[in-house]
């Protein structure tokens, strides 16, 4: 097959499959042809790769893709969330490669009724993909449309979340149903910011429970009620007590009971929606829902949400122990999680593909990424880029530690060593890795830059800070924590960067604690991603640049611990200073 793949990468150049004047980067054919002769080899297999800021891995998915269906494969290219998403759209666009791309049901709009998708017309009268197809707004309705594309087409473009949701709810509904799996199991996916997998996968099979359920279930049993429609027969008492016992019982197993005591609590009501969807479909033939049935479908559809989340969240525990449940008790919710990420990544994601890539451009150390991930017997490739990183040292100055036991003595001096760098950067924009709230608010304590520098609180005011500071001509310094991930700081933007904390994940959180305690090398492994991650905000294409500074001594003991989690573009450029 090693022919046949070059003659069909020939064939794509030379007729412009991939657009007029297209060219392949340095590594970008060399890495497709592997890629492809992998899946012949062994149409099982897997691929990881490390392919940094500037190589061009979607390029590389998406010209993998093409070579693989001209051959007669199906196959999914699988985004991390919606921007990303619309990225690969407008390259698809541009490459006229005409793939259809879907996202979630609410991110459209019903026709009829103005209502996002899942509370659509045809959704509230209980119609079937296969009624819808015979109604007269089927032309027009947007999600429709998409869904039959996509899965009608050789490759498509979806985000985690629905390609976890067709391959898992939806084909497991399917198949008890005796009915065809609209999304089935292709013959290639290709999952892009594959370091995410792991939060991907525990968020989306974590349930949350809150008092608000309580209400939804209370306001349902009394539509139902209002109706003379069969109810569920649950008091609002009978509910309370249940979801209380799930929010405020201390142990594991207690939280497990109560959670299957709950689990039949969903069922009933999904039992009831089905009745009620019926009915509306018998009530409103040929007429638009009422808002009040709208308003009463919402709520069945968020009950039915949970009682997924808990039904499968129940079925993994059965498999792998009460032990390995990790419970989050807060005021406003309770979350249950699973420490054995492992076999969830196993279960949901990789039984659920053919032949995978994994692709990343911060994957760290390959190995500990791969035990961490479930992956088995995978080859590893790690490209490069073209940038020149001569203009981009990484100064590392290990003198103050900023552990709980050094801190106190070694804040004022960490600050004036800041202080002291951003002077060296007068006339120029850039930013702050914090670390933490409590060090941000530190900074601008006791920082002489104050009037320099620009700060937020929160995730939601995170954004609007950042708006402000990329149109700023002004030399401000943005600081604060989170902003290792999805900011594009190119050029002028921000020519430095500090790391003043080592981003060590918070053992506050109880999943960090428990994932911590069942492996010091994930712990290590995700400070030294969201460091590598950090790097790359500043210099994000061959002319830029950007001096990163790395002030806490922390990072020494994790260098040494972990080398191999830093690529040659990291290690070659670091420079100590003592």
């Amino acid at each position: 097959m090693k022919q046949e793949i070059s003659q069909e990468l020939d064939f794509i150049l030379i007729n412009e499959l991939l657009g007029q004047g297209f060219e392949f980067r340095s590594g970008q054919r060399e890495t497709v042809q592997a890629i492809c002769e992998a899946y012949y080899e062994d149409p099982e297999s897997t691929i990881v790769i490390d392919a940094p800021t500037g190589t061009g891995k979607s390029i590389i998915a998406m010209a993998s893709s093409l070579v693989l269906s001209r051959l007669g494969n199906k196959g999914y290219l699988v985004t991390s969330d919606l921007m990303l998403q619309d990225q690969y759209e407008s390259d698809i666009y541009r490459l006229r490669l005409h793939w259809p791309s879907i996202k979630g049901v609410d991110n459209y709009e019903c026709s009829v009724n103005g209502q996002p998708f899942s509370l659509g017309d045809c959704k509230l009268k209980g119609m079937g993909y296969e009624q819808a197809s015979r109604l007269h707004c089927y032309g027009s309705c947007e999600y429709l449309q998409n869904r039959k594309r996509a899965i009608e087409s050789t490759v498509c473009l979806l985000n985690y979340s629905y390609w976890l949701i067709q391959r898992n709810y939806v084909e497991k509904k399917m198949e008890q149903e005796q009915r065809p799996v609209p999304f089935e199991r292709r013959d290639f996916v290709f999952f892009d910011e594959a370091h995410k997998i792991d939060e991907v996968v525990q968020s989306h099979f974590t349930p949350r429970i809150d008092r608000m359920l309580i209400d939804r279930m209370v306001q349902a049993e009394n539509f139902l009620i209002r109706n003379q429609i069969e109810g569920t027969g649950y008091t609002k008492t009978r509910l309370q007590n249940i979801v209380s016992d799930v929010m405020m019982l201390p142990g594991k197993a207690q939280v497990f009971e109560s959670m299957q005591v709950l689990e039949r609590v969903l069922i009933g009501y999904n039992k009831a929606a089905r009745r009620v969807k019926k009915e509306a479909n018998r009530r409103f033939k040929g007429h638009e829902v009422s808002k009040d049935w709208q308003k009463a479908m919402t709520t069945f559809e968020r009950i039915k949400d949970t009682r997924c989340k808990v039904q499968d969240y129940l079925e993994l525990i059965r498999e792998v122990g009460i032990d390995k449940m990790v419970i989050d008790h807060k005021q406003e919710e309770t979350k249950t999680m699973c420490v054995e990420e492992a076999k969830m990544i196993k279960k949901y994601l990789h039984e659920k593909g053919g032949f995978k890539v994994f692709m990343s451009a911060t994957i760290g150390d390959p190995n500990t990424y791969m035990k961490l991930m479930g992956i088995e017997n995978a080859r590893f490739i790690r490209l490069g880029n073209q940038f020149d990183y001569k203009k981009s040292p990484i100064v590392f100055v290990n003198r103050f530690g900023l552990s709980h036991r050094e801190k106190e003595t070694n804040l004022p001096k960490v600050i004036q060593l800041l202080d002291q760098i951003i002077d060296k950067h007068k006339g120029q924009k850039g930013i702050v890795h914090t670390g933490s709230y409590d060090f941000k608010n530190r900074i601008i304590k006791d920082s002489k830059h104050v009037f320099r520098l620009m700060h937020y609180d929160g995730s939601k005011e995170k954004e609007g800070a950042f708006d402000v500071f990329k149109t700023s001509k002004e030399d401000k310094v943005l600081i604060g924590p989170s902003l290792l991930e999805g900011l594009d700081l190119k050029d002028d933007t921000s020519r430095f960067q500090i790391f003043f904390k080592i981003p060590y994940p918070s053992m506050v959180d109880p999943l960090i604690k428990a994932k911590m305690e069942a492996s010091r090398d994930w712990y290590n492994w995700k400070t030294s991603v969201s460091i590598l991650q950090g790097v790359g905000r500043s210099v994000r294409n061959e002319e830029d640049w950007a001096v990163t500074y790395i002030i806490d001594a922390s990072f020494g003991t994790l260098m040494y611990h972990n080398s191999d989690a830093f690529p040659p573009s990291f290690t070659e450029r670091l420079k100590t200073l003592k």
